[in-house]
């Protein structure tokens, strides 16, 4: 089965295009006796504005790993296509993905995952920011620069560029046996929030 998209005022216009386009006439019924001449049944479905379900397999979309242009629907036309999401152009991309950044989605130090505590500074005024993480914390950079918070430390890098800043881990947290990991990763990252003085003279909000 193929698919596409054309423009027309009516279906009767939508159907010469597409015999235009492939220089022939395809059939809209046939006959059991005629199965084997007619490998192709032609079926057109008018597409609304609001249909955005159907539109969106038609958008072009950057890959989410190589940033490679590409149309769901020309992957569904691929029958050498295993991947048919819409975030990736490709298996490749999705597992090269998934590898890099680990794709887990623990709730944010819930114990499931190696936490972290890491500092964001700006190289001009060298105000900090201190944050916590089990996420891949190369993932947690990016995220931090492509969301639109409104705290200052995201206020600060609206009005900045990204070469402005640097990022480095202080700790991989190791929880002890007696203590709750989640409080213990807190605790971790009030201290460093506290060395820093990154409240009063820096990008952090609250104590942890």
């Amino acid at each position: 089965m193929l698919s596409g998209m054309v423009q027309s005022e009516d279906k009767k216009g939508a159907r010469a295009l597409i015999d235009e386009e492939y220089g022939r006439k395809f059939p809209l019924r046939v006959l059991r006796k005629d199965m084997d001449s007619e490998h192709y049944l032609l079926h057109i479905r008018e597409v609304g504005e609001d249909d955005e379900k159907t539109l969106r397999l038609f958008e072009p979309i950057a890959c989410k790993e190589c940033e490679t242009i590409f149309r769901i629907i020309d992957k569904y036309n691929d029958a050498n296509k295993h991947n048919k999401g819409a975030e990736f152009c490709s298996s490749k991309c999705a597992k090269d993905y998934r590898e890099r950044s680990s794709y887990r989605t623990p709730s944010e130090l819930d114990g499931s995952g190696t936490a972290v505590i890491y500092k964001i500074a700006n190289v001009k005024t060298r105000m900090v920011y201190i944050g916590k993480t089990t996420q891949a914390f190369t993932l947690r950079w990016y995220q931090h620069f492509y969301q639109n918070g409104d705290c200052k430390f995201h206020e600060a890098i609206k009005n900045s560029e990204l070469t402005d800043w640097e990022f480095c881990l202080l700790e991989v947290v190791k929880t002890p046996k007696n203590e709750h990991p989640s409080e213990f990763v807190k605790q971790r990252e009030a201290f460093w929030i506290g060395e820093y003085d990154s409240i009063d003279n820096g990008y952090n909000s609250v104590a942890a």
